[in-house]
């Protein structure tokens, strides 16, 4: 891994010892511009090094560097010829079907094979069942892998998913071998990613989920695809239920606005404690922060940042007195409701020890006559709950969805709502929970809390 800042180079990278019948752990080697012969780094522990070359590489790129090419250790990708033009008006629009076919016949007067793939997946879009158009589109991904695909398709962790020559949506998952940063930065730097639109980090490694470099990279590494979608990470669609979501760190985002601010939806999950710095997200319909243990500073920084689009927010709070790091608790989400959301629809303040006590705040909100949905889904409303939505029911004017999943609803509080004319929604929020029955809790308490 090689980074770069005013002139100097720092190249770092892990290195397995020659086999002597003992068994040894991979060693971290640094080489720079100061020091061009390889040092052995110690690690703290001798099976960490990989976590070693981690924190180290974030602590480099937020004090600046770049990451770069490392002609060592990876493949050239940046010989494709370029139109500046082209790429910033698909930049600025990458779904602009004029500018992708003029790109097209470009690129096929300067004999690359981009040119012919924008070409005729442009025509498979008209003719999606076509064998014809099927089979050349194969051959031209198998006789032109090298530069079309290159290293994204060395790994099996990345699926990719193609639009007009180029790389629309890029999830990284997991795969024995595979390295989750290492697969972020190859798909940041090749080209047939740099109008990217959606990117989804799920599980990319086995155990704890630490996504820490992942934003170090996404924010500090180089190349900043036109982002619409960012999902960090997509734990709810696996088996597993929440993947140790105390121990799964986000990272620092602080960078997230200028680096990407055309982002339309933010799906962050992990710890709570993610840094966001000055959020400016204007073109942001929907924001979600699922945790255990959201803490007062991240609140808050959603709480400042403006939010003109925003339709859907979503917050997981946790309890504080479990330890493990939540904060939040009722007046925090009650100065949640003074913040300007004109066009706010749907509301869930889900995983929340307070769901009884801020439905009054929620009904007397000058906010609550436009929402659609409210979810109290993973908390704790209770037939009380129940009892102060029934009775201000008419304060709801729009509402067609409470969601009311794993609560501590009784028999009788589901049927005072369900007369009240609320229509509930009390089905598992992702495939990660559908084991969980029943669908209501006997005891009052957060669900998610480690």
């Amino acid at each position: 891994m090689r980074l770069e800042k005013d002139g100097q180079f720092v190249e770092l990278w892990l290195e397995q010892p020659p086999e002597d019948g003992e068994h040894h752990w991979p060693e971290l080697y640094e080489r720079s511009s100061s020091r061009p012969e390889p040092v052995v780094l110690e690690a703290r522990w001798r099976w960490a090094a990989d976590d070693e070359l981690g924190r180290k590489l974030g602590e480099y790129l937020r004090a600046g560097w770049r990451r770069a090419h490392d002609p060592a250790r990876e493949l050239d990708v940046d010989g494709e010829p370029r139109d500046p033009a082209l790429d910033a008006a698909l930049h600025a629009d990458p779904a602009d079907v004029n500018a992708a076919l003029v790109y097209a016949d470009w690129l096929q007067q300067r004999g690359h094979p981009r040119g012919a793939l924008i070409a005729l997946q442009h025509a498979r879009l008209d003719k999606p069942d076509d064998e014809a158009l099927a089979y050349e589109e194969a051959r031209l991904f198998q006789v032109h892998d090298d530069e079309l695909v290159g290293p994204l398709g060395r790994g099996k962790s990345l699926e990719l998913a193609w639009e007009r020559g180029f790389v629309r949506g890029a999830r990284i998952g997991r795969d024995d071998g595979d390295d989750g940063p290492q697969a972020l930065w190859e798909t940041l730097r090749h080209p047939s990613t740099r109008f990217l639109r959606e990117l989804v980090v799920g599980c990319h490694k086995f155990g704890d989920q630490n996504n820490e470099l992942i934003c170090d990279l996404l924010v500090h590494a180089g190349p900043r695809p036109p982002l619409r979608l960012l999902e960090i990470a997509d734990f709810d669609q696996t088996a597993m239920d929440q993947i140790d979501i105390s121990r799964a760190p986000i990272g620092d985002l602080s960078g997230l606005s200028e680096a990407y601010p055309r982002l339309e939806d933010v799906v962050l999950k992990g710890t709570g404690d993610v840094a966001l710095g000055e959020l400016r997200l204007l073109h942001a319909r929907r924001f979600a922060l699922r945790t255990s243990q959201l803490t007062r500073k991240t609140l808050a920084a959603i709480v400042r940042a403006p939010w003109p689009a925003l339709e859907e927010l979503e917050l997981w709070f946790g309890d504080p007195a479990d330890h493990y790091g939540a904060e939040c608790e009722l007046a925090d989400a009650v100065e949640l409701l003074g913040c300007e959301l004109p066009a706010l629809r749907s509301l869930a303040l889900r995983n929340a020890m307070f769901s009884d006590e801020v439905v009054p705040a929620i009904v007397s909100w000058r906010g609550a006559a436009q929402l659609e949905e409210l979810d109290f889904a993973l908390g704790t409303l209770t037939d009380a709950g129940a009892r102060a939505l029934a009775a201000d029911r008419h304060r709801l004017p729009k509402l067609r969805r409470l969601g009311v999943f794993e609560c501590a609803l009784s028999g009788d509080g589901l049927a005072l709502l369900r007369e009240a004319g609320f229509a509930l929604d009390d089905r598992p929020i992702a495939p990660a929970f559908a084991w969980r029955e029943p669908q209501q809790k006997s005891g009052r308490y957060a669900s998610v809390s480690e």
